[in-house]
């Protein structure tokens, strides 16, 4: 996909000294590699001799620049700063004249997240190297990053939903081996039925019928105790979940957005997993018919 940005207005000290620039790039897709060429083009009366570019993903390892288009009469040097931060043009001669332009091209991958990057753009007339420290104006110019595809978050659904049902159909054979399906259900039914007892007769003021019902919590918490065996027991099998996100799904997609949630913003995968855990998690046990222990 070739994506092209246009320039905004220029801010410039020095009104004669104007400038566009464009930037396109072959892979608009987070995380992937791309070729991108940038151009400058002079829209003023005085001579562009110059242009600092502010690389907005940061040091990223852009590689292979190389000049493409320039005046026939003119030799532009075209290199990165130290800390690769920073793209810088020097022209030679007098500079671009009106209408004229220089375009390079360089190699780099795009950002992990979804989002507008502004490439700020320093530009002078002279061609001295000092300039590059000191420009006359900034134009600016913008390229965009997009999650292109929905197979990584696909992934990230599956493996999530594999899990939840996994974790849930153990917690089952649990129940059933410790405590008894049907009898897992009609204590969960007691259980409820005294909890709602309880907080009515704490509302009327009922104190008789509150030691009466006070009787009867040694052997809800026998119950309890009971029905706790299977999740203590399951508790190391929870660590799954931990071990998949940390260990593989962390190193593999990085901080590489997976979705975009509207008010919110891109998600990565470190949080997109936990929250379709969750989710799903609930959804499994209420599709299996595991109800949540009430606390005592």
């Amino acid at each position: 996909m070739i994506i092209t940005a246009i320039a905004s207005p220029i801010v410039a000290q020095t009104t004669n000294l104007t400038a566009t620039a464009t930037i396109t790039a072959t892979n608009d897709s987070v995380g992937e590699a791309s070729s991108y060429t940038f151009t400058i083009q002079n829209t003023g009366t005085a001579n562009l001799g110059s242009a600092n570019i502010t690389v907005p993903f940061g040091p990223a390892g852009y590689h292979t620049l190389k000049n493409i288009q320039q005046p026939a009469s003119q030799n532009w040097n075209i290199t990165l700063s130290e800390d690769g931060a920073f793209i810088l043009l020097l022209g030679s001669g007098d500079g671009l004249s009106t209408d004229q332009s220089v375009s390079f091209s360089f190699d780099g991958v795009n950002p992990q997240a979804e989002a507008s990057y502004i490439w700020t753009v320093g530009i002078s007339s002279s061609t001295s190297p000092a300039a590059l420290n000191s420009p006359d104006g900034y134009i600016t110019v913008t390229s965009t990053v997009v999650i292109s595809s929905i197979l990584p978050a696909l992934a990230i659904l599956g493996i999530a939903l594999g899990i939840a049902f996994l974790n849930s159909g153990l917690n089952r054979i649990l129940i059933n081996y410790f405590v008894g399906w049907e009898q897992y259900h009609v204590m969960q039914k007691e259980m409820k039925e005294h909890r709602q007892e309880m907080m009515a007769a704490a509302r009327a003021n009922d104190k008789k019928q509150m030691e009466k019902l006070k009787r009867k919590q040694s052997q809800i918490n026998n119950m309890q105790s009971k029905m706790m065996k299977p999740q203590m027991l399951q508790i190391g099998i929870s660590f799954l979940y931990l071990i998949v996100w940390f260990l593989v799904l962390i190193p593999t997609f990085q901080s590489t957005s997976m979705a975009y949630l509207p008010g919110f913003g891109p998600i990565p995968v470190v949080y997109l997993y936990p929250l379709l855990s969750v989710f799903l998690g609930l959804v499994a046990q209420r599709v299996i018919g595991i109800m949540p222990i009430e606390p005592r």
